[in-house]
């Protein structure tokens, strides 16, 4: 029996080949890969850490950080003040002229007429010249509008217009007595009527205060600015006299203890409510003065300037005489800087009127920089500081008030103020995540001070002058000189230095 034999065929294993170019495809892709994640995560970093500067500050009204030339004589006509524009703008750095009243008025500076213009200053058309020229230089016009009295010499007055006027027919005299004298009762008696008669305002005898509860008069005040409004093209009023505009009804005496019987009554906020409703919302209104301002004194700042939902509308700036530097000789000027950081105002950034009455350069210098680090407008009276500056002076305010203006840092940084306990020197710090620190430090006192200044925040070790107003600055103090801030500085009286350093690079905490 023969046995078949089978052969069996053995195959040799095959395997698959991948193409040589997937291969490098691949690799390619993988590679491509890894240089995306990390140029992303290197982008990542980047924005991080340079987030901030990349970040814009929101943007700020017209009169922020602003200057505002105050011409308070009207001895200046329309003409000679548009003559005069480029000088103004050159020197001061300005952004609005504040123009005393253009309507007539007495010899003792009355209204005599609330729609009729000076003719003496120019007439209607030579004030719509330096309003259109102004305008063509980007600069505002405020003016000024008293409307809590008028002259006795006034039309009103002489045709015998009683109800127009505040009289007391009762002769009960309350114990008021006038704004600008305090030894003189606010009531004249009038032997015509046999009636005593209200000037809040004692101007030589000449003023008498008109009756806002006289619909008559009321209307005649709102037609009258809504029409100076609407035709000058005026940029703001100052609304003077406005929180004297009522009185108590029953004429009661003034209680040292208790509210005024003769300013911010209800009926004042009223009428600027009314006054407001009438005005263009980006229109400015500057107000009175407020004696003093607490740090709870909620109601009187809502009455000037709404509520916090802003239902009064538009912007109103109120000066807080307070923080108006009254006297060169004062014996702690920075204690009007311990007064504002105490006040609501500083706690709500809310934004006021800086103003002096001191016709010392060297000191208004020093008090316009500080103020020029704070919050508000900054108003320069012509007569009385801005033709007592000197060339230099005005160079370093112009300095300052460019960049308060146009750097993010204080249009949008964090604001702190501190008055060193041993030498009083008042430093006031601007800072911004990815901004440059920003600090003056200034001697407001009669007398050398010296102190260490202790850097918190930002790059303390490469801190550069920025500008100052030292009489000799030497290598020290020059002008981009980098400063050891480990040595005190000496200031001598009126004397101050503004810092600037770089913020710490504080993003890449956020990685690493």
């Amino acid at each position: 029996m023969s046995q078949a034999s089978h052969t069996s065929e053995i195959k040799s294993p095959t395997f698959s080949t991948t193409p040589t170019w997937l291969n490098r495809a691949r690799i390619i892709s993988a590679v491509a890969y890894i240089l995306i994640l990390i140029g992303y995560l290197i982008f990542i970093i980047v924005c991080i850490a340079r987030y901030p500067s990349c970040e814009r500050a929101p943007s700020t009204p017209w009169w922020f950080n602003s200057v505002f030339l105050r011409l308070s004589t009207r001895t200046l006509t329309f003409n000679d003040i548009q003559q005069k524009l480029n000088d103004y703008q050159s020197n001061f750095s300005l952004q609005a002229l504040w123009l005393s009243p253009v309507m007539r008025l007495s010899a003792e500076s009355n209204p005599l007429a609330w729609n009729d213009i000076e003719m003496n200053l120019g007439g209607e058309s030579a004030l719509m010249n330096l309003i259109n020229k102004s305008h063509e230089n980007d600069l505002r016009i405020i003016v000024d509008y008293p409307l809590n009295h008028l002259s006795i010499q006034s039309s009103k007055y002489l045709a015998n217009n009683d109800s127009y006027f505040v009289w007391n027919d009762q002769g009960n005299l309350s114990n008021w007595v006038t704004v600008d004298n305090p030894q003189k009762s606010a009531w004249t008696y009038n032997n015509r009527k046999n009636s005593f008669y209200l000037h809040q305002f004692d101007r030589n005898s000449d003023a008498i205060d008109v009756n806002y509860r006289n619909n008559r008069v009321f209307n005649d005040v709102i037609n009258s600015l809504s029409s100076w409004d609407t035709k000058y093209l005026f940029d703001g009023f100052n609304i003077q006299g406005i929180s004297y505009a009522y009185e108590d009804y029953e004429y009661q005496n003034e209680d040292v203890n208790g509210s005024s019987r003769t300013r911010h009554l209800d009926e004042d906020y009223l009428l600027l409510a009314r006054i407001r409703s009438e005005i263009n919302q980006n229109k400015l209104l500057l107000l009175d003065s407020v004696d003093s301002l607490s740090t709870s004194n909620d109601q009187l700042l809502t009455r000037y300037y709404g509520d916090e939902n802003k239902s009064l509308g538009g912007v109103q700036i109120a000066s807080i005489n307070d923080f108006i530097l009254t006297d060169a000789h004062s014996n702690n000027v920075t204690g009007i800087f311990l007064r504002y950081s105490q006040s609501i105002f500083f706690q709500r950034n809310q934004p006021l009127i800086w103003s002096s009455l001191s016709s010392n350069s060297q000191l208004n210098e020093a008090f316009f920089a500080a103020c020029l680090f704070h919050v508000g407008v900054v108003a320069i009276d012509l007569e009385r500081q801005g033709q007592q500056f000197t060339n230099d002076q005005l160079s370093r305010l112009k300095q300052i008030s460019t960049f308060v203006r146009t750097l993010d840092v204080f249009r949008a940084g964090r604001l702190q103020q501190n008055i060193l306990s041993d030498s009083k020197l008042l430093t006031i710090e601007r800072a911004r995540r990815g901004s440059r620190h920003h600090m003056i430090i200034i001697n407001l006192s009669d007398t050398v001070r010296e102190d260490k200044i202790e850097l918190k925040e930002g790059n303390t070790n490469a801190v550069e002058v920025l500008l100052t107003n030292l009489a000799n600055p030497g290598v020290k103090y020059e002008t981009n000189a980098l400063l050891d801030m480990t040595e005190p500085i000496r200031l001598e009286p009126y004397e101050y230095i503004i810092l600037r350093w770089s913020p710490s690079i504080d993003g890449l905490g956020i990685i690493f």
